[in-house]
């Protein structure tokens, strides 16, 4: 066997070895999360309401702010920021491809369908179109039940 062989074949072995074993004891990647987990997984208060150029229009959208519980079996609850009940309970969903939100209040009888801006763990953001015809972006951030 050529010396410079020698040498180098059992580094390469070692290093395969060492680079093949690192990969199986690394953790397995969680698996993506459900919108419907995503939104179930806190309660959900209204940070900010924005118009299409970002200025905050919050003030004049306070149908939009509150604090919002969507439970694990599809069922919602909506507060208002001091914690008392709307009065506006029903069922939602997220569709699969996470784009849309679809609530159907039992109690004030409507359904809304609405685009979802962003859905992690950390910020739910979506779009609607106000009672004045305006779209605008509803921001909310998790906080303890």
């Amino acid at each position: 066997m050529h010396p410079r062989l020698r040498t180098v074949l059992p580094i390469a072995i070692a290093a395969f070895t060492f680079a093949s074993c690192s990969k199986d004891d690394a953790p397995a990647p969680e698996p993506a999360k459900s919108g419907n987990e995503i939104l179930s997984s806190t309660r959900w208060v209204t940070t900010v309401v924005t118009d299409s150029v970002g200025k905050d229009v919050t003030a004049a959208n306070m149908g939009f702010v509150g604090l919002a519980d969507y439970l694990p079996n599809g069922n919602y609850v909506f507060f208002n920021t001091d914690g008392t009940p709307r009065g506006d309970e029903g069922y939602y969903f997220i569709t699969p491809d996470n784009s849309k939100r679809i609530l159907v209040s039992r109690t004030r009888n409507y359904t809304r369908v609405v685009d979802v801006v962003k859905l992690t763990k950390d910020i739910f953001t979506y779009r609607v179109v106000n009672g004045n015809g305006a779209t605008v972006n509803v921001e909310h951030k998790p906080v303890q039940k």
